[in-house]
């Protein structure tokens, strides 16, 4: 596979120009891939941003500030009609935000198994740039994204 850490790493490292360059060439790349896939138990796309969306829930509820911190990368990846208010609702409904989470995050451990391992080191190095844009990635954010290497 690769070394989770030492993506973390170069990451951080890049400079806002490099950043926004890579994050555009792997959205291209991540949602060309899962737009084809066609899957019975969830939309790829949607569960991929809800699972980033998921990286600022705090507490049970999604944070606004750290999710305002994000909201760039969001729509650099996702594009223009990337709507936050579709994956808020989508927590919205659940009565338990954490639940849900999980549920986001056990979906897009099973959609990583339909893909070959380039494009899940690609899905992952999507969620580490989207949550790298303030210059670093959090242990909890680390932690978070991690979850997915298992």
């Amino acid at each position: 596979m690769f070394e989770f850490n030492k993506l973390c790493n170069e990451y951080e490292k890049l400079n806002s120009l490099e950043r926004q360059v890579l994050l555009a060439e792997k959205s291209v790349k991540v949602l060309a891939s899962l737009k084809e896939l066609d899957l019975p138990f969830a939309d790829p796309v949607e569960t991929l941003a809800a699972f980033i969306v998921g990286s600022v829930v705090s507490d049970g509820v999604i944070d606004e500030m750290n999710y305002l911190g994000i909201y760039p990368s969001l729509k650099e990846a996702f594009g223009e009609e990337f709507d936050f208010a579709t994956i808020k609702n989508a927590y919205k409904v659940s009565k338990d935000v954490k639940k849900a989470v999980a549920q986001y995050t056990k979906d897009l451990h099973s959609i990583l198994s339909y893909v070959d391992e380039e494009l899940g080191v690609d899905i992952i190095s999507l969620c580490l740039l989207v949550t790298s844009i303030d210059g670093k990635i959090s242990l909890k954010e680390k932690k978070y994204i991690k979850q997915l290497c298992s």
